[in-house]
């Protein structure tokens, strides 16, 4: 749960940069070829067998199957592919650091991450601002029958060289303080090397931006990335800063190809109108004109819309900067203690 991964449909043993070069060569290839498969019949089902036993030749699994629709590529191959790409570059900065001899291997692991972290003190406007947000913009997550709410538990400051400074974006036009989803099996590799962005355009929620960097205006968004697991009900909630550009589009539907195509090549912003939006009537300007979409989360105009929640797809990393870490506590609302 912690991956969004059932454990057996991770690749077995460990993977090399070869084994990911080629998956992600397979996985665009693949897309590129669904677009002219029917959606039934014969040529259907070989094209969809083969394309899939090809996929667990390169990526072993215990349980095989056939996929046949772009969700469980976005929630099976991309997915998987991103999380063990980023445990892969985890398990590498950490090494063999905790069987050594050093007195302390944590403080040498948070050396090899190359990223300072502070705390925010409870008392600061930084603190105030980040807790109102989280509390307009946030709704429930439901795990199978169970409601989760979320208490935040600490805000820590981040700065690194493997993303741009806040100096640098702060003089970026178009500036939005935006939540990004991660999970604990990601954080480090963002910490260490920034956002990458995704690997490959799908016509669903998640990928349907192309290699973009996606964050929302919703912590409710977020907080579906960071939910963990019922023993482990702590998770991190990231804010950026983004700037969307001199030149924003947005979409109502799920792009096309080509408009996606447009999109990289021109490094544009882009905002995915959800079916839910913050109140712009609420929005406050932090410092140096970044927008705080901080509004109480209403319906949109969007009904029919993908998306849940507004997203921002932005395309070059060097306009996203991580801000802040939010360490939150995954509370259940809805369970009932019944006495013996």
């Amino acid at each position: 749960m912690e991956m969004a991964q059932d454990l057996p449909d991770l690749p077995v043993g460990m993977l090399t940069d070869l084994h990911l070069k080629r998956g992600e060569e397979m996985l665009l290839q693949w897309r590129r070829d669904a677009e002219s498969v029917p959606e039934s019949g014969p040529a259907a089902d070989a094209f969809w067998t083969e394309t899939s036993n090809k996929w667990f030749s390169l990526f072993p699994t215990t349980r095989p199957y056939t996929m046949r629709v772009f969700e469980q590529i976005a929630d099976n191959v991309a997915s998987g592919l991103e999380t063990i790409r980023d445990i892969k570059d985890a398990s590498h900065l950490i090494g063999d650091v905790f069987s050594s001899t050093l007195d302390d291997p944590v403080s040498e692991c948070y050396k090899k991450i190359g990223c300072s972290i502070n705390p925010v003190a409870e008392d600061s406007e930084d603190y105030k601002m980040i807790l109102k947000y989280l509390e307009k913009t946030y709704e429930p997550v439901k795990v199978a029958d169970v409601v989760y709410g979320v208490s935040v538990e600490r805000i820590y400051s981040v700065e690194s060289k493997a993303f741009p400074s806040y100096e640098k974006i702060k003089n970026l036009p178009n500036k939005v303080l935006l939540w990004c989803g991660t999970r604990s099996s990601n954080l480090l590799r963002h910490l260490h090397k920034g956002f990458l962005p995704a690997v490959c355009h799908l016509p669903v929620p998640g990928y349907m931006f192309g290699k973009a960097i996606v964050c929302s205006d919703a912590a409710a968004e977020a907080a579906r990335y960071g939910f963990t697991a019922v023993d482990r009900p702590e998770g991190y909630l990231v804010v950026a800063v983004a700037s969307l550009g001199e030149e924003i589009t947005e979409v109502t539907g799920t792009p096309a190809a080509k408009d996606v195509e447009g999109f990289e090549q021109k490094k544009m912003g882009v905002k995915g109108v959800g079916r839910k939006m913050t109140d712009e009537s609420e929005h406050i300007t932090w410092r140096d004109g970044v927008k705080v979409p901080c509004g109480k989360l209403v319906p949109s105009k969007n009904k029919g819309g993908p998306l849940e929640y507004n997203e921002y797809a932005v395309y070059d990393p060097k306009q996203v900067s991580i801000c802040f870490l939010v360490g939150v506590k995954y509370e259940e609302q809805n369970m009932e203690v019944v006495d013996e």
